[in-house]
């Protein structure tokens, strides 16, 4: 069972702020979360889902992790920005090395002025495809963008038959990757099977604030309660301006809160929809898409108001550059601009891969902070980290443009570590025609952008997003799905390391803990001097 085991009160600028204790014990748990499947899976102190994390805007979290792994581990708290303690931010081998196996380490993460829907997840070999995850909500100290009566979670995943590393192996061992048959997964919601998730219930004429995660690894969701409609009002720990639609479509990594208002009778109930499905694999029916439905439940044993189906083409969805953020900030003005293109391959045994720098993202022998922190004016030199992490070095407080585009036929969401950014614009690129979809049309923001950690870039489309390099450190900017992510499609943003060797030391317990594992804590990406890079594996570069 997870336990609050201290709780601290201290005044702070007129507020109370708290220091709030976790012990997690990571280990191996066996189970069947989708009533399919009996498998070892990844849970804290020996469950599988594990309780969700609430805090207060201000609050301390400091997690105790004990790993009782037979694999290094490590969490990203996704969404916090960690500004000023880089170091706990969590992707193995970028801002650390991870926790070794009978070992403990503790992270004190400070939330600061952040408050919203995040989540909690492993970074470490992928573990957050087995399980190791769970919702955090940071709750405001301040009114909220609409009041309402009571808050509930919904969390969607993806779940599949096996280990992620044990596909991945399989998958890699083929001398045909054509050959295989694809993996399809099962839906969760709310940690279980999705089509025996427990009623959502409602209380006419109450107002619900839903905060909804997808906690998923590689598949998208869509969200409905059809007879409703829903106000969203946050997207990624970022309030919004109002903007009413009839569902969410969601990536993996995204969220949501939404208000829903109950109707002032309880003669009826109505049913929820949620659409599981992927880009990357080929549609079979009852395995992709799936559809699962729940019910929002006004009274026990009331008939289900029957609501004619409409096609998504009739609804109004969310766009990434249609919401406005609350804060009312308007379009940063750009100093650089950095574009990136997905680049999607196949090996010789027809193993599909995707770039988004001009290799394949592979983590190298130092963890890339500890280079920023210890190759002093070369480290504004992006050759010192190797080729295989795919580095910008960015100058402080500049504010900088990334363009990604995506001419190929996959989906992706792309998460930014230490950053929200504004989405600009979106629209088409490349020829959609491939895929039978028409082009989307150009959506350019309006005078007060949406900031987000993760974002939507779609086939064929592309994404405008901006950023001031206010955080000094080391930011991972990686595809959120795991199997893209595994393959390479990743870059490193090294920010302002001139000013980060200034303010940040890696804390001594943590450079310790890579020396037990014999991991070099100093140098460039190969652990040597200058750019001299010998020792490091070859970089995997895109056909020209």
């Amino acid at each position: 069972m997870l336990h609050l085991l201290v709780i601290f009160a201290t005044t702070l600028l007129g507020c109370f702020a708290a220091r709030a204790e976790l012990n997690w014990d990571v280990g191996y748990v066996y189970g069947s979360r989708d009533d399919f499947t009996y498998r070892r899976a990844i849970g804290v102190n020996g469950e599988l889902p594990f309780p969700p994390v609430h805090v207060t805007q201000g609050d301390t979290l400091v997690i105790n992790v004990h790993n009782s792994l037979n694999v290094p581990t490590s969490i990203h708290v996704h969404g916090l920005l960690n500004n000023g303690t880089n170091y706990y931010d969590g992707p193995d081998m970028v801002t650390q090395c991870g926790i070794p196996p009978g070992e403990s380490f503790t992270y004190v993460l400070e939330t600061k002025n952040q408050f919203g829907t995040f989540w909690i997840h492993g970074h470490t070999r992928h573990q957050e495809a087995d399980g190791f995850y769970t919702p955090l909500i940071i709750h405001s100290r301040k009114q909220p963008v609409i009041v309402y009566d009571e808050e509930l979670h919904m969390t969607f995943e993806d779940w599949y038959t096996g280990e992620f590393y044990v596909r991945q192996a399989y998958i890699d061992s083929l001398n045909d990757a054509r050959t295989l048959t694809p993996y399809y997964s099962k839906a969760l919601i709310n940690g279980y099977d999705g089509n025996k998730t427990a009623p959502i219930t409602f209380v006419p004429g109450k107002r619900y604030r839903l905060r909804i995660i997808c906690m998923s690894i590689n598949n998208w969701f869509k969200f409905r309660i059809p007879g409703h409609k829903m106000t969203v009002i946050e997207a990624d720990g970022v309030e919004s301006m109002p903007l009413e639609v009839d569902g969410l479509s969601m990536g993996p990594g995204q969220r949501y809160s939404v208000i829903v208002t109950a109707h002032n009778s309880a003669e009826l109930n109505y049913i929820y929809n949620v659409t599981s499905y992927s880009r990357f694999i080929t549609d079979q029916q009852g395995l992709q898409p799936i559809v699962y439905t729940g019910l929002i439940e006004y009274k026990d044993g009331a008939p289900t108001k029957n609501i004619p189906v409409l096609s998504d083409d009739q609804l109004v969805w969310p766009e990434e550059a249609q919401l406005q953020a609350y804060d009312k900030q308007p379009r940063l003005p750009v100093d650089r601009q950095i574009e990136l293109t997905v680049k999607r391959f196949s090996n010789i045994h027809y193993v599909p891969f995707s770039a988004l720098g001009s290799s394949l993202y592979k983590s190298v022998l130092v963890p890339t902070l500890y280079t920023a922190l210890s190759m002093g004016e070369l480290a504004k030199n992006s050759s010192v980290y190797g080729p295989q992490t795919n580095a910008y070095v960015l100058k402080h407080l500049e504010v900088v443009e990334i363009v990604i585009n995506n001419p190929a036929i996959e989906d992706h969401t792309f998460h930014f570590h230490g950053h929200n950014v504004q989405v600009i614009e979106t629209g088409p690129f490349g020829n959609s025609s491939t895929i039978d979809r028409e082009p989307v049309p150009r959506i350019l923001s309006g005078p007060w952008p949406m900031w987000r950690d993760t974002v939507q870039v779609r086939a064929f489309e592309f994404i405008r997003v901006r950023f001031r390099a206010d955080n000094p450190g080391v930011w991972f900017l990686h595809c959120h799905l795991a199997v893209h992510m595994y393959n390479g499609l990743a870059v490193v943003l090294i920010e302002a390391p001139d000013v980060l060797q200034q303010r940040q030391s890696v804390p001594e317990k943590m450079v310790e803990m890579c020396k037990r594992q014999g991991i070099h804590t100093q140098g460039n990406g190969a652990g040597n001097q200058g750019f001299d890079l010998s020792g490091l594996p070859p970089a995997v570069y895109p056909p020209s």
